[in-house]
């Protein structure tokens, strides 16, 4: 497993990543780690809705979700190939959309 994270105007950001044995465990390992974090964040989750990087596997699991309460939170999974990917912006204050979106959007899968 792999992890980047940083901390900018008090919000905290995160990446991270993980390899599992073969691509046809991707689909119920995004599942499960999207439930476990939701778990972990407490809070209301928002509806979740598709989510896109460019060079990532096409999945019915890779979703985007907001989460409100004591910790705000944004959150993303998705794959590629057998690796599973996590991004995760929280803060005691809301995320604003346009930090998200520049976020989620600075990920760019390469070879």
């Amino acid at each position: 497993m792999g992890l980047a994270h940083c901390e900018t105007s008090g919000i905290e950001f995160a990446f991270s990543w993980a390899e599992l044995p073969d691509s046809t465990a991707a689909e119920p390992a995004l599942a499960q780690m999207r439930a476990a974090l939701l778990h972990h964040l407490g809070g209301r989750a928002a509806a979740p809705t598709a989510f896109a990087v460019m060079g990532m596997t096409e999945n019915a699991e890779a979703l985007t979700q907001a989460v409100t309460g004591e910790r705000q939170a944004r959150l993303a999974l998705f794959t590629r190939g057998s690796r599973v990917y996590q991004l995760l912006a929280q803060s005691n204050k809301p995320i604003a959309a346009p930090v998200w979106t520049e976020f989620a959007g600075s990920i760019k899968l390469i070879n």
